[in-house]
């Protein structure tokens, strides 16, 4: 099975990981400032602890241009930067970048940045590369004969050789180098016309779709991993309708074939608990959809509500205070929008039977899986890989969250007004280096 980890890393450029414009001093020296060191650190660990096989990056920066175009500015340098450090981060696999485009227009627009081990899984499109300042498209309307290879700075980002052929049927013997992600969609069919899908106008950001062969392992067939990746509008009902959208999708529904699986990922800014917006957002993909929702509100209650939220609050609002108890406590967001990132899977028979497994919410605050509740919450999902805390640890635990300890009383965290304990807790050891880095929670999953 291949893994997959999914992340809204806010406003990914390469000031987040890197200082190319470090202050310069006086008497000619440079300052370095420590927080693109202590976000890259936390992005490093995210992915080391538990590797996957294709790591999805949502908002992206993408500097301006047309819809579909290649991404620029320091978003570009900090994707292509992202891959050299994980080139290095592991060194036996073969990490290679899917380039960017530019999704939406004006500004909402944003990209995402597809990360993919070459060695375990194979880019296959969906779509081609016309070169020079076009969008991508699909290789029918392009032509095959009138695919080119990326320019600077994309040159050899993706590997030498073609797609796989065989059991693969999406764009077989197609240089690696000439394919793109799809970013435009078409509905069913109307009056003869499938219309162009808005997300749910036309200014809003589109979801971007990246295929991949998974081969087979000790004689299994293989599989098509149809990838799609999302990220809805904030606005709650541009954002539910626009995940209800999703649904018309053609090539994630009907077009969806045997030894294939369609997986989509995102930050629909739509929270599970919102009983208005929540059914509008999700109930076709998981009823005519045939898709599988991996993470799902649990009873709306404390703490229960806290093992499926996914969003932190800054660290000027959050306290790490027993108010609500393990695992979220007072560092999630409590209202409209807890629970917001998730992952829909289905399987279209064949070799690809699915179904998924691990899904695991990477929560760098407190560690996982959430196991420290005594007795266990029934309904409140505990995920299944191990993520270290990203805080300042003694005895292995975040030395300023106290987690639970065995048996039947309370969830842990500091008693309120406890002094030093609030200072302690957003530090840059402890919980302002996670958020630094993000105000979203990873998802990971095994498809």
């Amino acid at each position: 099975m291949a893994r997959i980890l999914y992340w809204n890393i806010r406003q990914f450029s390469i000031n987040k990981i890197d200082a190319p414009r470090a202050k310069r001093r006086r008497d000619g020296t440079f300052i370095i400032p420590p927080q693109p060191g202590y976000r890259k650190r936390v992005i490093r660990t995210t992915l080391t602890q538990n590797k996957p096989d294709i790591f999805v990056v949502v908002e992206t920066s993408t500097g301006a241009g047309a819809s579909g175009t290649l991404i620029s500015a320091g978003g570009a340098d900090g994707s292509i930067f992202l891959l050299q450090e994980m080139r290095t981060w592991f060194p036996g696999d073969d990490w290679r970048l899917i380039p960017p485009l530019r999704l939406g227009q004006g500004s909402v627009q944003e990209g995402i940045s597809v990360f993919y081990n070459h060695a375990r899984v194979q880019f296959t499109g969906p779509w081609g590369w016309q070169g020079g300042a076009n969008p991508s498209d699909s290789i029918a309307n392009i032509g095959a004969g009138n695919l080119v290879n990326y320019g600077p700075p994309w040159v050899n980002l993706l590997p030498a050789g073609n797609a796989p052929g065989g059991l693969n049927t999406i764009n077989p013997g197609v240089p690696y180098r000439q394919l793109a992600g799809q970013w435009q969609f078409h509905g069913p069919i109307a009056s003869g016309v499938a219309p162009v899908l808005g997300f749910p106008n036309p200014l809003n950001r589109t979801p971007f779709l990246t295929t991949f062969w998974e081969p087979g392992v000790g004689g299994a067939a293989g599989k098509m991993i149809k990838l799609l990746t999302f990220h809805a509008s904030p606005k709650k009902q541009q954002a539910a309708d626009g995940t209800n959208q999703l649904s018309n999708i053609l090539e994630m529904t009907t077009d969806l074939a045997a030894n294939q699986v369609g997986v989509i990922v995102g930050d629909f800014n739509v929270d599970l608990f919102n009983t208005h917006f929540e059914p509008i957002a999700y109930n076709r993909l998981l009823t005519t959809g045939g898709y599988t929702r991996q993470i799902n509100p649990t009873a709306n209650i404390w703490p229960d509500k806290g093992y499926v939220c996914t969003m932190l609050r800054s660290h000027n609002s959050a306290r790490p205070w027993a108010t609500n108890g393990y695992p979220g406590y007072e560092y999630v967001i409590q209202d409209t929008f807890s629970s917001v990132d998730n992952i829909l899977t289905r399987y279209g028979g064949g070799s690809a039977v699915g179904p998924a497994t691990n899904i695991t919410i990477a929560n760098r605050v407190t560690g996982t899986p959430y196991n420290r509740d005594v007795p266990v919450i029934a309904g409140a999902p505990q995920g299944s890989l191990i993520y270290n805390s990203a805080m300042a640890l003694a005895g292995g635990l975040p030395t300023a969250l106290p987690l639970p300890t065995a048996g039947p009383t309370g969830h842990g965290g500091v008693v309120t007004g406890n002094i030093g304990a609030l200072t302690s807790f957003v530090g840059w050891n402890n919980y302002r280096r996670i958020i630094s880095t993000s105000d979203h929670m990873g998802l990971i999953v095994d498809v």
